[in-house]
């Protein structure tokens, strides 16, 4: 015990802020250390800093900023007593030549020096440098990061998927803790559209966690950090602008809102004993979507009568889709600083997302009994139809979180309460009028890659767009689904801090935590059709009395004619009207049994202990631990039983437990002030979506498809290695190559079976339908490499030096096993992740061009390669511009997808396409104001 307890007896804290001495602004991630020391601490991100443990008496204090020049001040340290240090550093004159007012240094320069300071492998995106791009949510934000792609909805970023593994294994926190998931396919990573960027103080991305850090993270963990009140001085920033949307001619606009300052200051507490910070944001679109959608069957079919055999389309549909997007976020925090050694935070987060959708289809039906290819291009006795979805879903997210950080000496005491609540309201109304027994013929043999096939009937007397050929008012929907997430949480975390050998600075971490969070769903589903024995309606005219007078001119690019689209209120209105000729479809037992199958409730209780260190050896930083979770998941759920024309839901439970050993070390190695090695090796796991283990089934008799849960669904484990050189530039900028290795057993995949043989049991007349079903696969080797590279060119002459260079790139390989598959690609993995921004800042006025490229991935696996479901690679320029005016005035244009990028998605291989979605370029101009 000897090398671990110190030989001191008087030891006392060295505790204060660093702050820029020119503007004032408090600088995060500054290296603070004692003379003769061997280890020190970085402030947070208000700029202040802890040095505990110091030996009593005069001692110099410096401090280091990447970009400043370095400053050592003295100070009287009693034993058991605080000395109050703090700094007011000078940027150097290099750095001073190269700022400019507006320009993205200072934002890089925060969160680089956040980097460099940490213990683990982690990225680290300041609020400035967010700013300093086009982009409007948390998931648009962080394509900018090495080793992520994202995954688009309605054309903006969505979910993210972290070092090639599948969305599900990243792990998103709020300040520290995990937000709850209420989306629509059950996965437990939230769709980050949901968050506005603008909310966040900071985005820490960390690659190798540490044992006080949850377990369930092999992807790794997005935290997002909301911002405090800085200084005694108020801070105010307001911004307003309007935009366009391409495809739907709208306008979009965009504001936002922050103030904070600090009250109170003494001489004890000189930075204020309060602070008060509040911020909004408010992002309205009305934007669209033209789309195709195709299903391939999973066999060959006879072509006419020459004995050929191909692989064609069950479904072609071409989906026309105008959105009203609106999301709201409001962010406020308080703190209270009873000195400089004891604080509480109190934070409050609200998200609020709204979608309103009218989604219009016009699809064609392969799969009909008696239906033959005759050629590639043309089929016999097809369906037609033409169907509206007006869908309509609203998300919330409440976050709650009080915290308490304490320090006493060689002793701090840190714990944390959490609340969060998250939620799901979706309703669905959807009618489908078709004509059946058509002849088709296509201007273009059916598969090759992003083609625009065009269909007519081969009857030159039958017209596909005349709205009178569809004469059967198929069926009349409504569905609406609600999902509640609530997760709360206590955490301890005790550090006692001492000298290892007697000269080597080092502290034990030990604490615990308990996560209750549940997950339930609720689903109220009704199919109906008209009875009209009087013959009231006209179904050969019902669909000429609800589609709009106008129609789309430029339906994907004018690739194709759309024809006659179903109009939102008129449909509503006829709907109404006729409402009392609706009755329960002959098959109306299927939604019962639907709805049941689709409400469950789950809970989860984690239990989760841990045990750290961290010595100083002169250049090696040693962290080493090991984390325990107890995980007790619980479901309740319905066994559906059709009797006769009616079912029964009996209620049944169930559940599982499990226990994970995370031993966990990390090393970092200084090969000189601005140089680093890491190496990271850890043990964790990542849980099954809570959908996908409850024995749910979602039946959509419609889009011919068949889901079911999975209750002896696994958790994924996994062991990872990292090492990364890392070097950084001191007038700002990094170079990094860096390596990882995953090894994952049981990991988890959606298997698809785009077309079934036969029934499934218990479902009659499913044969065809598309299966999905959540599987455990057997292996999964993950590797790949990283490379960053940040650097503003100021050595080069003349204007060249105004130029500044951002670009890394992820290359990510791997090589998974399943039941029945080998040496396949792990879902979500994508080989190449590419991102390039060139920037240009002189005086008041900056511009950027920046390229993401996200290579093409496996999006789900089928039983076989050629009924994987590909998300093809894309690339999206953007271009952003503003200009600073007499330092309070900010005039912005922001431009995104300039290259009009479309989602392509092909089942198995390019000929067969799957998903081709257009959502075409926006832009916004505006005005921001700041003091």
């Amino acid at each position: 015990m000897c090398g671990f307890v110190s030989a001191q007896t008087g030891v006392g804290v060295i505790t204060g802020k660093v702050t820029d001495s020119q503007t004032g602004e408090s600088l995060p991630g500054a290296s603070v250390t004692v003379e003769g020391l061997q280890s020190g601490a970085a402030t947070d991100l208000n700029g202040t800093y802890i040095l505990r443990n110091v030996p009593a008496g005069h001692v110099k204090i410096r401090v280091a900023y990447m970009g400043f020049e370095p400053k050592t001040l003295e100070a009287d340290v009693q034993s058991n007593g605080t000395a109050v240090v703090n700094f007011a550093i000078k940027a150097s004159v290099k750095l001073l030549k190269e700022v400019t007012v507006g320009g993205t240094l200072e934002g890089q320069q925060r969160a680089l020096n956040q980097q460099r300071s940490a213990d683990n492998i982690k990225n680290v995106i300041s609020a400035d440098l967010i700013g300093r791009f086009p982009d409007l949510n948390v998931a648009e934000a962080l394509q900018r990061v090495p080793g992520i792609n994202i995954q688009r909805d309605k054309g903006e970023g969505s979910t993210v998927a972290l070092r090639g593994t599948p969305p599900n294994f990243t792990t998103v926190e709020i300040n520290g803790e995990q937000l709850p998931s209420v989306q629509q396919s059950g996965t437990r990573n939230e769709a980050l559209d949901l968050i506005p960027a603008d909310q966040l103080a900071s985005i820490e991305i960390t690659k190798a966690a540490t044992p006080d850090m949850d377990g369930d993270a092999i992807g790794g963990v997005v935290n997002l950090k909301t911002p405090t009140a800085k200084n005694t001085r108020l801070n105010f920033r307001a911004e307003s602008g309007l935009g366009y949307s391409d495809i739907s001619g709208q306008l979009n606009g965009i504001g936002k809102i922050r103030a904070d300052k600090r009250f109170f200051a003494t001489d004890k507490v000189s930075s204020g004993r309060l602070g008060v910070m509040v911020s909004g944001s408010y992002f309205s679109n009305n934007n669209a979507e033209d789309r195709i959608d195709a299903t391939w069957q999973g066999f060959a079919s006879p072509i006419g009568t020459s004995g050929d055999t191909k692989i064609m389309p069950s479904m072609y549909a071409f989906r026309k889709t105008d959105n009203i997007r609106k999301r709201m976020g409001i962010t406020g925090t308080l703190d209270y600083k009873f000195n400089e050694k004891s604080q509480l935070i109190f934070n409050y987060m609200y998200n609020n997302r709204d979608d309103s959708d009218d989604q219009n289809r016009l699809r064609y039906d392969f799969d009909r009994s008696g239906s033959v290819w005759t050629s590639q291009s043309t089929i016999n006795a097809a369906r037609i139809r033409r169907d509206v979805n007006l869908w309509d879903e609203t998300k919330q997210n409440h976050s709650f979180n009080l915290q308490g950080f304490h320090t006493l000496n060689r002793w701090q005491l840190d714990w944390g309460a959490y609340y969060t609540k998250s939620k799901r309201d979706f309703t669905s109304t959807r009618g489908d009028f078709a004509f059946d027994g058509i002849n088709l013929k296509s201007d273009t043999e059916l598969g090759p890659y992003a083609m625009y096939p065009v269909f007519t009937a081969a009857d030159a007397s039958q017209d596909v767009n005349n709205p009178l050929l569809l004469n059967d008012f198929r069926r009349y929907e409504e569905d609406a689904e609600t999902t509640k997430a609530n997760n709360f949480v206590w955490k301890t975390d005790i550090t006692r801090y001492f000298n290892f050998a007697g000269k080597y600075q080092a502290y034990f971490k030990f604490g615990g935590k308990l996560r209750s969070q549940n997950n339930d769903k609720f689903r109220d589903n009704r199919v109906l059709r008209f009875y009209d024995p009087n013959h009231v309606l006209n179904n050969a005219e019902a669909f000429t009395r609800i589609i709009k007078t106008e129609q789309p001119a430029n339906f994907l690019y004018r690739h194709y004619n759309y024809g006659p689209r179903i109009d939102r209120d008129k449909f509503l209105t006829y709907m109404d009207d006729n409402r009392f000729l609706l009755t329960e479809a002959d098959d109306a037992w299927d939604s019962k049994r639907l709805s049941l199958n689709d409400t469950y409730y789950t809970s989860e209780d984690i239990y989760a202990g841990y045990a750290m260190t961290r010595i100083q050896f002169n250049k090696l930083m040693f962290l080493g631990g090991v984390r325990v979770e107890y995980n007790d998941v619980n479901y309740r759920a319905f066994d559906v039983v059709r009797k006769g024309t009616d079912v029964q839901g009996n209620p049944i439970k169930g559940g599982t437990d499990y226990t994970y050993v995370l031993p966990n070390i990390h090393l970092k190695y200084s090969l000189s002030k601005l140089s680093n090695l890491r190496f990271s090796a850890l043990l964790n796991y990542a849980r099954p979506n809570f959908v996908d283990i409850v024995p749910y089934i979602n039946y959509d008799a419609d889009a011919l498809t068949l889901s079911i849960g999975n209750p002896d669904l696994k958790p994924a484990k996994a062991l990872n290695l990292d090492l990364m050189y890392e070097h950084y530039f001191n007038n700002v900028g990094i170079i990094s190559v860096g390596g990882f290795y995953k090894n994952i057993d049981q990991f988890q995949f959606q298997r698809i079976t785009p077309s079934l043989s036969e029934d499934y049991p218990g479902y009659p007349n499913t044969k065809g339908f598309a299966f999905s079903q959540a599987q455990n696969g057997e292996n999964a080797i993950v590797a790949g490499l990283e490379v960053n590279l940040y650097r503003n060119l100021s050595f080069l002459p003349g204007f060249l030096k105004w130029f500044g260079v951002n670009l890394n790139y992820t290359y990510a390989y791997s090589d998974a096993f399943t039941q029945d598959r080998t040496n396949i690609s792990l879902p979500g993995q994508a080989k190449h992740t590419l991102n390039a921004a060139l920037s240009y800042d002189y005086k008041a006025f900056s511009i950027k061009a920046s390229v993401n490229y996200n290579g093409s991935f496996v999006n789900s696996l089928a039983s076989q390669a050629q009924d994987d479901i590909v998300q093809d690679d894309r690339l999206q320029l953007d271009m952003n511009a503003s200009y600073i005016y007499k330092k309070h005035w900010r005039i912005f244009a922001e431009f995104v997808n300039l290259t009009n990028s479309p989602s392509i998605r092909y089942q198995g291989e390019k000929d067969r396409i799957s998903r081709i979605a257009y959502f075409g370029y926006n832009c916004r101009t505006g005005i921001g104001y700041s003091f």
